[in-house]
């Protein structure tokens, strides 16, 4: 049983409790945190210098933010959609069903704005002929098409 009453009782009111300077006694503040890179600045700045010249995290690392991240309402506006030829020479039956793309003889016609694809890569193989009208297309793309029989239209892009 105790007999007299705790130390904090008595220190209350005062700042820092009987342990010198703001910031004492406590977990991790006055040591400017936990971690390797934390803090640096203040009471680790040798042991970071040294991490730093043996590649912690890596040679090209260096403290502070660099550049800037580029709002999402701008970066989707140059966000394309893409579909390579082996894909399309997969699913253009399944686009014909779903009255995507038509048929004519052997040779399939599609716009890909229906399906809201902007812009065909060369990809795989193409088999079956097929008509595309298009925003873009890679070289390759335009060369895979035609050797199979089929032609790529792109559409004039309007400014």
């Amino acid at each position: 049983m105790r007999n007299h009453a705790k130390k904090v009782r008595k220190m209350r009111g005062e700042r820092t409790h009987g342990y010198g300077k703001v910031g004492q006694h406590r977990k991790s503040g006055q040591r400017a945190g936990r971690g390797k890179t934390t803090g640096w600045k203040k009471s680790k700045k040798s042991y970071y210098l040294k991490q730093k010249e043996l590649g912690f995290p890596d040679p090209d690392w260096d403290m502070g933010k660099k550049g800037f991240k580029r709002p999402q309402d701008v970066t989707r506006i140059y966000q394309v959609n893409a579909l390579n030829v082996k894909d399309l020479d997969n699913k253009i039956d399944s686009l014909v069903l779903n009255n995507k793309a038509s048929k004519s003889g052997t040779t399939y016609s599609i716009n890909m704005s229906d399906i809201n694809i902007q812009k065909i890569l060369g990809r795989g193989e193409i088999n079956k002929k097929i008509n595309i009208t298009v925003k873009k297309a890679s070289k390759k793309a335009v060369e895979k098409v035609e050797a199979a029989g089929g032609k790529i239209e792109i559409l004039p892009e309007i400014k």
